[in-house]
């Protein structure tokens, strides 16, 4: 399911009750209402970006993917401890990916893979989590997001 980033955050801030106006429901990254964890992450980051932030996200395999939190995110703190024990917390983490911010100077859209549980995490800030998806990623789709250009 291909959607603009404006569309899926008006989508998301709808279905999770968002009580604050759409346009408060932006940026990229790692957004939260109530049990709702909303996780944009671009595969490929921009070389200058990627250097400065080394973030590691990557497909293990098609049913299990290792993200990256914020780098302010520690699991001693709140949101930390929602990411990292989710399904004890009752907390969805829904993944949003894209492999290239753009292409062309063309904003590519994310495609939302469904939920995931984390099922091990090390670090802090970031935190490094390995999630189980509660659905396999199509075999089509997971050669796209890991196949080298």
């Amino acid at each position: 399911m291909l959607l603009n980033f404006e569309a899926i955050l008006a989508d998301a801030a709808l279905l999770s009750n968002y009580r604050k106006s759409h346009s408060a429901f932006r940026g990229s990254g790692l957004l939260s209402n109530g049990n709702d964890y909303f996780l944009f992450i671009d595969l490929h980051k921009e070389e200058d970006i990627k250097e400065s932030i080394n973030y590691h996200d990557e497909f293990i395999n098609e049913r299990i993917f290792q993200w990256q939190t914020p780098n302010s995110t520690a699991p001693s703190s709140e949101r930390g401890k929602n990411i990292v024990f989710n399904q004890d917390r009752g907390i969805h983490l829904h993944l949003f990916i894209r492999k290239y911010k753009e292409i062309d100077g063309k904003t590519e859209p994310y495609i939302y893979i469904g939920k995931g549980n984390t099922v091990e995490y090390e670090g802090e800030k970031p935190i490094t989590v390995t999630m189980e998806l509660e659905n396999e990623v199509p075999a089509s789709l997971y050669t796209e997001f890991t196949k080298r250009v």
